[in-house]
């Protein structure tokens, strides 16, 4: 495993931020390296708000009302970001469905290193702003008017490369995001490919037109 030096400088809170910034940020408390097992819980309502990186294995992040996979995590995601700051119920839990192990950061972690340097706030910001785009363009997705382009837009968003998009998410969570059914969702998918927007081979799509 990566000294907390390394890992530290490798996460969006220190991009740009000096070694001797960050030498400093691992003196505080509240910044560790928890092992998780496979059906273990990363975080739930019941959990203390706090920010998690996965430094390897797998997780998701399920629905609590109806046990929905809404996401699934790999090696460098993050959860909890946008939660920290906020005493709301988590709607969510993030259980593990692989061993992993996951770098656990607590509010009080971030205040102190934003005390030690203020451009470590500002990429706080930074990542926030890029969560809220990201939910903006969900909302796209979701008030489009035809179930295709409701999809489509959806899409559009998805981080891809050479554009080939990988999905990561279950098509039931995607369907539910989008307020369709999963029998509208294959028909959208369907539709997409016969207008020579997309290639489905399976959770691999290729965009033809972007």
């Amino acid at each position: 495993m990566k000294n907390t030096r390394e890992i530290l400088s490798n996460i969006f809170l220190f991009e740009n931020i000096s070694y001797a910034t960050i030498d400093k940020c691992c003196s505080f408390e509240g910044c560790n390296i928890v092992d998780y097992q496979s059906g273990d819980i990363l975080q739930d309502f019941k959990s203390e708000q706090n920010i998690g990186i996965l430094l390897n294995g797998k997780a998701s992040i399920i629905s609590g009302d109806d046990g929905v996979i809404i996401r699934k995590l790999v090696k460098d995601d993050i959860y909890g970001v946008a939660k920290i700051f906020d005493n709301q119920k988590h709607l969510t839990k993030i259980v593990a469905t692989s061993k992993c192990s996951v770098l656990i950061i607590n509010k009080e972690f971030i205040e102190k290193c934003i005390e030690a340097d203020k451009n470590i706030a500002l990429n706080y910001i930074k990542l926030l702003a890029k969560k809220i785009g990201f939910l903006n363009k969900k909302i796209s997705a979701y008030t489009a008017k035809t179930t295709d382009n409701k999809l489509y837009t959806y899409l559009l968003q998805l981080p891809r490369k050479d554009n080939k998009i990988v999905l990561n998410t279950d098509f039931s969570a995607i369907a539910k995001m989008l307020g369709i059914g999963r029998a509208s969702l294959y028909r959208a998918f369907d539709k997409l490919e016969n207008d020579g927007l997309i290639i489905k081979k399976d959770k691999e799509i290729i965009l033809k037109e972007v």
